[in-house]
């Protein structure tokens, strides 16, 4: 970015062409989106897109920035969620599939993300910060659902269920939306299968009485 907006009106002006930037490259792609479209959609002169951003790619990069922030404001509800303790771990396993699967729906900034995987490598090293956050925050619920197991366990787990999200939601894209949900579903249900042995043991076999 050349200039961080600090007025509102310059603030609001940078929202409105990193909105239309995004709705562009999810529509559109990366390649067939130009500086020129941006400024058409977001109603601005492209001298004040040139004005925030050098280039596409910063551009680009702008929106996936607002692509991590959301996936980090919706993590941060499900952990708020998991805190209270009002649901079953699986119940909040569901949530926090729901909810992501939600926002790539719903939020033009994820769904860019998602339609431009060629360009990871603009924000990766902030994305792998993100899921390293995310496994840590993870790790720490499991203390509670699963407070008989290992420290080094307890972390592969996390990651397990940090990264099978991840993937999982990343194909999913990339299917039908019937395939789509039917995967999201399924994505819940190994989760279940995967954390029962550590979270709900299986209690021990009755014995019968001596005759």
């Amino acid at each position: 970015m050349r200039n961080l907006p600090q007025q509102a009106r310059s603030r609001r002006r940078y929202s409105s062409i990193v909105h239309a930037a995004a709705e562009l490259f999810a529509t559109h792609g990366f390649d067939a989106t130009t500086m020129e479209a941006i400024a058409t959609t977001s109603e601005s002169a492209i001298g004040s897109v040139y004005r925030f951003f050098p280039n596409k790619e910063a551009v680009f990069r702008a929106v996936a920035a607002e692509a991590l922030a959301l996936a980090e404001a919706v993590f941060t509800e499900v952990m708020a969620i998991a805190a209270k303790g009002e649901l079953s771990w699986h119940e909040v396993l569901d949530r926090a599939v729901d909810a992501f699967a939600q926002m790539h729906h719903d939020e033009p900034a994820s769904r860019a993300v998602f339609s431009n995987l060629q360009l990871y490598g603009e924000y990766a090293t902030a994305d792998e910060q993100m899921i390293r956050d995310f496994i840590r925050a993870t790790d720490g619920v499991l203390v509670a659902w699963c407070p008989t197991v290992d420290a080094p366990t307890r972390e592969v787990i996390a990651t397990m269920i940090v990264q099978s999200v991840s993937g999982i939601l990343v194909l999913s894209q990339r299917e039908s939306p019937t395939m789509g949900a039917a995967m999201l579903d399924h994505t819940k249900l190994m989760l279940r299968r995967y954390l029962e042995p550590w979270v709900e043991p299986a209690a021990p076999p009755s014995t019968s009485p001596e005759g």
